[in-house]
Parts: C-alpha cells; sequence; structure tokens
C-alpha cells in the first residue's frame, strides 16, 4: 500500500510539474480566460482518471485513489468552472474503465458531487488553503458515503475509512502545497521574464533617445570621470567617444567655472539631481557655453554611483542674452545721459542725490551740493544763435565733467537749461568752494567770446554752494533749496561769483 501511495504521489508530482510547464503562459485563477480554464479543467479530468487506473488497494476488494484531489486543486485555484470539468471527465472515465453498473456509478456520482461541492465552496471570500482544505474534507464525507453503501462490514468499513482519510489528507496536503510551489515558481518566472523584457525595451528606449537626440547624453562615475559619451558628441563639442572616455570633465571646463562646476556635481551625487551652466573647450580649443541637467542613477554599482549629464550647446542663447544685456546697459545708460551735452541728466541727479543722502544718514557724513548757471546765456543765444548756444554747453560740460571723474565720487550733471550741479559726498564747503574755483578757473581758461555779456568779453559762470549733513527729519530738496539760495546770492553780487550759504551745523541723529 505505501509503495501504491508513493505511485499515486509521483504521478501528483509528475502531473503537476507537466501541466505547469505546458501552461505556463495560462496560470490557473479563478479571474482566468475561459480558455485557460477549460485548458486545466481537461487536465485535471486526465489526472483523476489516470489516478483511479493507479489505485490504492486498502482491502482485497476495495480499493481507493486520489481522484477527488483533482478536483480540489482544480476547485481551489480554478474555481468552478475547472471543477466541473474535472468532476465530469472523471465520472465519465469511471463508467468508460469500469462498465456501467453499481459498483461504478455510485463513484461517478460521487465525482460528480464533489465537483458540485468544490463549486460552491470556490466562491466563498475564504484564504485558498482554507478553501481547499474544506473542499478536501467535502470529498471525503462523498468518498465515506460510498464507502459506507459498498461496505457491510463494519469493522472492515473502519480500517478502510481510517486508512482512506489519512491518504486522502497527507495526500491532499502534498499535492496543494507542491501545486502552489508550481504556481509560484510560474508567477516567479514570468514577472522575471517580463521583467527583462521591460529592462531590454528600456535599454533600447534609452539607446534610441541618446543616438538620436541633439542633446549630448554622457554618464559619469563618482569620480566625474566619463563611462559613457552619446554620439551627439562629435555635434557638441567635436570630439571623438574615446577622446573623452576615462577623462574627468573638469579638465574641460573654463578655470572660472571649474569650482562652481564641480560643486554641481557634488550636489547631484548627495542630493540626486542638480544644474550647471558653464564654458567647455571644444575640441577646436575655442570655449562653447553648456547648459547641463545633472541626475544620479538611483541604484549602486559596486558601491559606486553613476550621474547622467544631458547637456546642450547654448553659445548663440548666451550670446544674445549678453548683446540683451549690452543693450539694456546702453538704453539705461542713455536713459541717464542728457541728449545734447552727452554728461548726466536731472533723473539721474535726483536718483544720484538720494543714494547719497541715505548713505551720508548712515555714515553721519557732510553731503555737498553746488549750483552752476551761465552768465547771460540767454544773451550768448540772442547774439550768437542757438547753434552756437549748443556747442557753448556742450564746451562747458564736457570740460567740467573731464575734471570729475568717477573715481572722485563726485557727480556732475545738467539740472536744466544753462544750469548744471555738482553732488560732493562726504565733502564739506571748503572742498566745495574748492571744487567750485576749479571750475571757474577751467571755464575761463576755454575763451568763449560772450560779447554780449555785461560783465565780461567771455563765458562766465555763477555758483552757489550748501553743505549739510543730512538726517531722517530732512529732505534732499532742502540742500537743493540751500544751493539755489548761494547761487541767487552770487547773481545778486554781480554774477561771475561764488556765494556760500551759512555754515552747516552737524545734526544729531
Amino acid at each position: 500500500m505505501l509503495k501504491d501511495f508513493i505511485t499515486n504521489g509521483a504521478l501528483l508530482i509528475a502531473s503537476f510539474s507537466i501541466m505547469g510547464v505546458l501552461f505556463k503562459a495560462k496560470p490557473l485563477y479563478p479571474n482566468s480566460p475561459l480558455s485557460s480554464k477549460l485548458y486545466w479543467g481537461t487536465c485535471f479530468g486526465i489526472l483523476g482518471n489516470v489516478l483511479m487506473l493507479f489505485s490504492i488497494e486498502v482491502s482485497p476488494d476495495i480499493y481507493a485513489d486520489l481522484r477527488h484531489l483533482a478536483i480540489v486543486i482544480a476547485g481551489a485555484f480554478g474555481g468552478y468552472i475547472p471543477a466541473f470539468i474535472a468532476a465530469a471527465l472523471i465520472a465519465a472515465g469511471r463508467v468508460f474503465l469500469f462498465s456501467l453498473n453499481s459498483s461504478s456509478l455510485l463513484p461517478a456520482i460521487g465525482a460528480l458531487l464533489t465537483g458540485i461541492f468544490c463549486g460552491i465552496i470556490s466562491q466563498l471570500t475564504i484564504h485558498r488553503t482554507t478553501k481547499a482544505f474544506i473542499m478536501n474534507l467535502c470529498g471525503l464525507l462523498i468518498a465515506t458515503l460510498t464507502f459506507m453503501i459498498r461496505i457491510d462490514d463494519i469493522t472492515a468499513l473502519k480500517d478502510v475509512l481510517t486508512m482512506h482519510i489519512l491518504i486522502s489528507l497527507a495526500g491532499g496536503f502534498f499535492g496543494y502545497h507542491f501545486f502552489v510551489f508550481i504556481v509560484e515558481s510560474n508567477e516567479t518566472q514570468n514577472q522575471l521574464k517580463h521583467s527583462l523584457i521591460k529592462v531590454k525595451e528600456t535599454e533600447e528606449r534609452f539607446r534610441l533617445l541618446a543616438e538620436y537626440s541633439s542633446d549630448m547624453i554622457t554618464m559619469h562615475n563618482d569620480l566625474s570621470e566619463y563611462i559613457y559619451i552619446s554620439p551627439a558628441v562629435k555635434e557638441v563639442i567635436h570630439f571623438e567617444y574615446q577622446e573623452l572616455l576615462g577623462k574627468k570633465f573638469e579638465i574641460f571646463i573654463h578655470p572660472d567655472d571649474v569650482n562652481r562646476t564641480i560643486e554641481m556635481f557634488e550636489r547631484a551625487l548627495k542630493e540626486g539631481s542638480a544644474e550647471s551652466t558653464y564654458r567647455y573647450r571644444s575640441k577646436f580649443g575655442d570655449y562653447i557655453w553648456i547648459e547641463s541637467t545633472l541626475k544620479s542613477v538611483p541604484y549602486q554599482e559596486e558601491g559606486e554611483k553613476k550621474v547622467i549629464i544631458v547637456s546642450r550647446n547654448i553659445t548663440k542663447r548666451k550670446q544674445t542674452e549678453q548683446k540683451l544685456q549690452e543693450a539694456n546697459k546702453l538704453l539705461s545708460r542713455l536713459s541717464y545721459m542728457d541728449g545734447l551735452t552727452g554728461v548726466a541728466n536731472r533723473r539721474y541727479f535726483d536718483d544720484t542725490l538720494l543714494k547719497e543722502w541715505a548713505a551720508a544718514i548712515d555714515s553721519l557724513a557732510p553731503l555737498t551740493l553746488v549750483m552752476i548757471d551761465i552768465d547771460y546765456f540767454k544773451n550768448y543765444n540772442d547774439t550768437y544763435g542757438h547753434l552756437k548756444g549748443d556747442f557753448c554747453l556742450q564746451t562747458i560740460a564736457q570740460a567740467v565733467n573731464n575734471l570729475f571723474l568717477k573715481q572722485s565720487g563726485c557727480t556732475f550733471c545738467r539740472y536744466g537749461g544753462e544750469e548744471f550741479a555738482l553732488i560732493m559726498p562726504d565733502a564739506t564747503s571748503e572742498k566745495g568752494l574748492q571744487a567750485a574755483q576749479r571750475i571757474n578757473d577751467t571755464v575761463a581758461a576755454l575763451h568763449l567770446t560772450h560779447k554780449s555779456s555785461r560783465i565780461a568779453g567771455i563765458v562766465t559762470l555763477s555758483m552757489g554752494i550748501a553743505t549739510m549733513y543730512p538726517s531722517k527729519t530732512t529732505i534732499p530738496d532742502s540742500l537743493i533749496m540751500e544751493a539755489d539760495s548761494a547761487l541767487y546770492q552770487s547773481k545778486l553780487r554781480g554774477r561771475n561769483t561764488i556765494s556760500i550759504n551759512d555754515k552747516p551745523r552737524k545734526i544729531s541723529t
């Protein structure tokens, strides 16, 4: 009997293995396609018939087999459809193999009942293992009823049932878990196959993108050495693949951009991503602007992270940006320049005075303003015409402007008409007077003829000087009023004169 049991176990192993191989692509689940359930149900039915041919002899006239386990496994894994098919085939096989009589009809009916009960149990929302165990018990119960009908001897019936139950429980446990192993092995293989297909598709997709992308795609190890370069390298930086492979990318970076670019690479390694714009030396020796997106590879190989860099040539864009910046600077400069004289205009005067006023408040320093007016300039225009008048303004403005370069910290502006102004930060009234005298001497040295002047035969200037210690309680207009008042005093005193307002008092803040 043990030999027969081992034979039945071997049949189960062999059958499950063959079915697992044959239907690897058609796994058996409750939600499997109908065709898969038909295939599996037929195979389980054939298995049940094979098990009947290798029945286990329990007594000289009584044989037991594990055919109901084929129905149980079919129902536990595939639901009622494969269970019914297996049961119907087993019932038909019982009649066909052992002729139509009472000894074959009763087991055939039992097989059909087992299929029905297994189909009903398969619809329960419980764990598959629990379903299989309950189905096995139902099959044993039906087999027990069959034996009770056929065996009259109570002692023999007891021995038969004991042996059959033990064989069925052991066979059911072994068969179920072996089939679980087959199913899970197939699932693992299918998942592995699917994963390999996805990896291959991803690799092919990446290679396609890398080879046909106009952007240069490179991969680097954690030492920044090139380990992969896409074909676009020839178009972007004109190098060949082998000329870069194994070299650190920073040796090709402009010296002014190396530190910043290395920081971006280290940030990508640490944080996962970074962006950088830098100048890269091409094969021809010139530098081109490169814009790169850096991304560290989300897995590690041999303990070393990889960084993928997608780069593109943005030299034309950079050149356009630089031209735009230069144009903006020029436009800004023009907006602060007097169109006639070429010196700073009134708008620049107002902005500069506000800035210097705020700086003087912070430093508690004095601020001096010199207001300048060309004497009898209306008479000059009436006598020589506006073209000559414009030339006079231009000549005086350029001569005075050359006295006060930006390095001096002073700002010379055309205030309006024939009036000019000089802003002198951190300057006392004495320094203002010195500056005014220099201006006066410079203009006098020009010897610009002015025959309609009432005080001299050349162009002269009247100037007013004011000095204040700005505070939060005063405004820049007050300094303008003081300087304008001093200029007015110069005109009252006969022009061609320099006047200074009262000695300033430092205001405490």
